[in-house]
């Protein structure tokens, strides 16, 4: 099999993380031709002279995203898709502003365009809606297959996409390869309770809510510390005047999460929109309770293993946050809970395989359609 596997539109987050998982365990199992498109941010977290032959990597200055750089970056991808004439496109995550001319599978990523029935996103303005009707034309555009990491999106993206079922495949996420050999440590005794979010900064994370919620839990027994791994200009603007209680760590790297979450308390995401979202799995791996906003996305993934909250409401938040840290017996159940629900995600090495086995039916059903 020759596999053009394009990540070029990739910089940070979570789909940026499987990404690079994904390549270090295809480093260790691939067997196949691949021929990695590839930017500034993947060849800093991946080692790309320690590949073996098998991989070609190509580097792409910029991504297709960009209406400024798209032509020409496309005529490139045209042009080397046309040299390796590959059996199958696998984009890692969508949309990638490119339709290639072989069988293109591509990763799904965009939560409002399948739970557009949220409130939030139903009090979106005119140019976000608009925004919305441009990437949903190319993402049903530029794929043949899609991918997904939850059946809520698959089967809300095959009926708001008008998309088959047997068109759309999926593959939980999951932890990343960098968790695979580490050892939770247990959280220390400290008044000072640590509350981590492994994220950027986007509106629909809603991280100013934080800043409602800091000042009641003024009073408490505990002190109460968020930690948050943001772009300094964001935590400028956003959190200046709360430096005592909302920590930040900046962009981490893949291989540094395990750390920051043995030295926190609880993971904590108050997001309006996920179509999942990696936080949650690496929290049970790491054997830490999780604080999140009581919607069916998260539902879909923690199940019993989390502590719900209305994200809309800053009273609820901080009453959620003290009963977790009040209740050891809440607490210690909910650590549980995750380290059972753990068992239903794929690791990366089963994600890998998973993306291997997607490919090679694809190249059947082309054979039978041939």
């Amino acid at each position: 099999m020759k596999l053009i596997i394009n990540t070029v539109n990739l910089q940070i987050g979570g789909a940026f993380q499987r990404a690079v998982s994904f390549l270090n365990e295809l480093k260790e199992i691939g067997k196949d031709l691949y021929y990695i498109f590839y930017n500034e941010n993947i060849g800093k977290q991946v080692d790309i002279k320690s590949f073996p032959k098998n991989f070609k990597f190509y580097f792409f200055d910029h991504s297709p995203a960009s209406i400024k750089y798209r032509s020409r970056i496309v005529r490139m991808f045209d042009k080397l898709e046309k040299e390796i004439d590959p059996d199958v496109v696998f984009s890692f995550v969508g949309p990638c502003y490119w339709k290639a001319k072989s069988p293109h599978l591509v990763g799904y990523g965009i939560p409002h365009l399948v739970y557009n029935d949220y409130p939030y996103v139903r009090r979106y303005g005119v140019k976000t809606k608009l925004e919305m009707i441009y990437k949903k034309f190319w993402t049903k555009y530029e794929a043949d297959y899609w991918v997904v990491q939850t059946e809520d999106v698959r089967q809300r993206m095959a009926k708001r996409f008008g998309i088959g079922h047997d068109k759309i495949f999926l593959v939980t996420n999951g932890i990343g390869q960098q968790y695979k050999n580490v050892i939770p440590e247990k959280r220390n005794d400290s008044q000072t309770k640590k509350l981590l979010t492994i994220s950027t900064f986007r509106p629909s994370k809603n991280f100013d809510i934080i800043r409602d919620v800091v000042p009641l839990l003024e009073g408490d027994e505990y002190k109460y510390e968020f930690h948050i791994t943001i772009k300094e200009e964001d935590y400028e603007k956003h959190f200046s005047g709360f430096e005592s209680t909302v920590i930040n760590h900046g962009h981490v790297k893949s291989a540094d999460c395990p750390d920051l979450y043995n030295k926190s308390d609880a993971m904590f995401l108050p997001s309006h929109l996920e179509c999942f979202s990696a936080s949650y799995p690496e929290a049970m791996k790491m054997e830490r309770p999780i604080l999140t906003s009581d919607l069916s996305f998260a539902h879909t993934v923690c199940g019993e293993s989390a502590i719900y909250f209305d994200n809309l409401s800053a009273h609820d938040i901080a009453e959620k946050i003290k009963m977790l840290f009040h209740n050891e017996k809440i607490y210690n159940e909910k650590v549980e809970k995750g380290r059972l629900e753990l068992d239903k995600f794929d690791n990366s090495r089963q994600q890998a395989e998973k993306y291997l086995a997607i490919c090679r039916s694809i190249i059947k059903k082309k054979g039978e359609i041939l």
